[in-house]
């Protein structure tokens, strides 16, 4: 069934990394760019184009259909998500059609959606993400004003959306946090959206005011949370975070007019899967309509030996606590503010994906 689709991330995408670069989410591509390379060299490099080509005959090959949560309601046969980047191949049409037809003619077109994945200072240390905290010292600083610079130079005439960040915090890392705030429009002629990516407990009004050149730009962001509870939050998944501090900040972003979608974002793993359910309707009260909360599997980054990952693969079949974690996927899924990448564990027929 997927090579009935296109994919039109990888002809319009580049996620910029610490010298290298992604199509896409880096846990969805088995294939990744040349290392130690610049964005253009990675977004015009021979392995790029291995994988626009993969998306081109339908084998997919280089994605990882597990992952994607886009290929994995395919390959479970369930409805896709009204804003997936997965096309008909016969209903191609606009800006998407031109820009793969050319490149089938061997005419690459700029990337129009950029992310900023090249600082990964973060101010909690999540055990699904890293072992400790990660803060940028003054050479790393001016690597990344050094990259941001670069992207300007090469990109900006042709981007209509920055996504900052995929690695860290814009919060928190001083090279994106001076960009925000002296953001200067007239550089991105075609920018529609700055999606902002982060765990949101610096995000509060103080940090919001210091930003204002990007409050129209602001349409949607993802707040990374994984935890329903107080508990779960500051002691399993969130460490040195503050739940009251959070709540406090969700509260205030659920005020800001401009923001059209938000989502949250839950690491499905054994020290939360319990709490799907509660964080499902906690942020549906903050956020009503807007809120949209995707449940993910975890991956491993590096942060877990394999007999500590199998302990959080709570969807894996042999899991002693897999049937519990049945229950409470399909007692919070469906929802129609609710999506997934672990449709294979939903009982069928009943979706209402966005």
């Amino acid at each position: 069934m997927k090579n009935n689709y296109i994919c039109s991330v990888p002809f319009t995408s580049l996620e910029v990394h610490e010298n290298t670069g992604f199509l896409c989410c880096a846990t969805w591509l088995t294939k990744h760019l040349p290392k130690n390379s610049s964005p253009k060299q990675c977004w015009e490099s021979q392995e790029a184009n291995d994988i626009r080509d993969s998306i081109l005959d339908g084998s997919y090959k280089f994605c990882d259909e597990n992952h994607c949560p886009h290929l994995n309601a395919v390959k479970a046969s369930t409805p896709l998500p009204s804003r997936t980047p997965l096309i008909l191949q016969h209903k191609l049409k606009g800006r998407v059609k031109d820009t793969v037809e050319a490149y089938r003619q061997g005419n690459l077109q700029d990337p129009v959606n950029l992310q900023f994945s090249f600082d990964r200072s973060c101010n909690l240390k999540c055990p699904s993400c890293r072992i400790e905290i990660i803060t940028a010292g003054s050479k790393k600083i001016k690597e990344v004003q050094a990259t941001i610079e670069e992207i300007e130079n090469t990109y900006s005439q042709s981007i209509e959306q920055l996504y900052i960040t995929g690695t860290g915090d814009p919060f928190i890392s001083v090279g994106f946090r001076k960009f925000l705030q002296n953001f200067n429009p007239t550089k991105y002629p075609k920018l529609r959206n700055i999606h902002l990516h982060t765990n949101a407990t610096k995000w509060n009004k103080k940090m919001w005011d210091s930003m204002p050149s990007i409050h129209k730009y602001v349409n949607t962001c993802e707040i990374s949370i994984d935890a329903g509870t107080k508990d779960t939050y500051e002691n399993k998944t969130r460490l040195g975070g503050d739940w009251d501090e959070l709540i406090e900040n969700l509260k205030f972003i659920s005020t800001i007019p401009t923001l059209k979608r938000i989502i949250t974002s839950f690491v499905v793993q054994q020290s939360n899967y319990k709490e799907m359910y509660t964080f499902r309707e906690l942020i549906y009260s903050i956020f009503q309509k807007r809120a949209k909360v995707y449940f993910s599997k975890i991956t491993n980054w590096g942060t877990f030996s394999e007999e500590e990952f199998k302990k959080h693969q709570i969807w894996n079949l042999s899991h002693p606590e897999h049937s519990l974690f049945l229950e409470e996927l399909n007692k919070t899924i469906p929802h129609d503010i609710v999506s997934t990448n672990m449709h294979e564990y939903l009982t069928k027929g009943k979706y209402l994906f966005e």
